[in-house]
């Protein structure tokens, strides 16, 4: 092959490329978060999108255990970010295509929730909505710049304590993501 021809091919493979779209990869993120401020709670809205290989693992009924950490932080601009409060959310997830069992386990706040469902798609589009999550006890809070940030992840084994710090190279998380909110200004006392 001549040097001309092999330019020419790599000059029309660089402009191939350029012009047609690249496939989008979809990674696991949150996406929808917004906050509403109502007297002194907070409520939370967020949708947690999975990529494809884990929405196949549920589809094919590998249970996943879901954390969800809605925290409140209030924002300093020369110091570390203040955490002020937070709350923490489980799901076990499970599509039991078998015996056509569709189920969520929710715990929050030391309360557990069973729902049911009728397919697999009802209980995925339900098991990463979070919907109104409220954060209360704001009253009396710093006048100030808050942020409230939606954190999610997945476990994938569960390590003793020991081994986990002993095998630290070992990943205990399928992944972890976060998402922030716009600032807002709370508080009412200066």
């Amino acid at each position: 092959m001549s040097k001309n021809a092999l330019l020419t091919a790599i000059l029309i493979q660089a402009l191939l490329l350029s012009v047609l779209p690249l496939p989008k990869a979809r990674a696991t993120e949150i996406t929808g978060l917004t906050i509403n401020v109502k007297g002194d709670d907070v409520y939370v809205s967020a949708r947690l999108a999975l990529d494809d290989s884990l929405m196949k693992d549920l589809r094919a009924g590998i249970e996943k255990k879901l954390i969800f950490y809605v925290d409140l932080f209030r924002h300093w601009s020369s110091w570390p970010d203040e955490f002020i409060l937070g709350s923490k959310i489980e799901r076990d997830v499970g599509c039991d295509n078998l015996k056509g069992e569709y189920m969520i386990i929710s715990r929050e706040n030391g309360w557990a929730e069973k729902t049911r469902f009728a397919s697999c798609n009802d209980l995925i589009t339900n098991a990463l909505i979070l919907k109104n999550i409220r954060l209360s006890g704001l009253k009396g809070l710093t006048k100030g710049r808050y942020y409230v940030r939606v954190t999610a992840e997945s476990k994938l084994r569960n390590l003793p304590p020991l081994l986990g710090q002993m095998f630290f190279f070992i990943k205990d998380k399928e992944f972890s993501v976060h998402a922030d909110s716009v600032t807002v200004n709370l508080g009412s006392r200066p």
